[in-house]
């Protein structure tokens, strides 16, 4: 039986190759949508999918969404422009904001 890390690194086709790479941009595009966005904005605001040259990011309430939009072109601009990230950054041409209330537990 072969372990996690061999399924991981078999090949580029696989599937859970794939998935783990999705991941680690997920968490390359969180950290960097944290450091770019003001407080407290950025705490209210989470990477929900990224597909070809749009990043889709979830706000807590209408409030928060609506500055997101506000500040997205700034947004892409900056990350376009910044030569320290990586070429996925540079790609971005389109943020879409959705809300996506978190759950209060009770």
């Amino acid at each position: 039986m072969k372990s996690v890390s061999q399924l991981l690194s078999h090949q580029q086709s696989n599937v859970l190759h794939q998935l783990q790479q999705h991941s680690v941009l997920f968490e390359k595009f969180q950290k960097e949508l944290e450091v770019s966005l003001p407080t407290p904005l950025n705490q209210h605001c989470r990477i929900a999918n990224v597909r070809e040259k749009t990043i889709v990011i979830h706000a807590d309430s209408s409030l928060w969404a609506t500055r997101l939009r506000f500040l997205s072109p700034d947004l892409i601009r900056k990350w376009q422009q910044d030569t320290a990230l990586t070429r996925e950054f540079h790609q971005i041409e389109k943020i879409e904001v959705r809300v996506r209330p978190t759950t209060q537990s009770s």
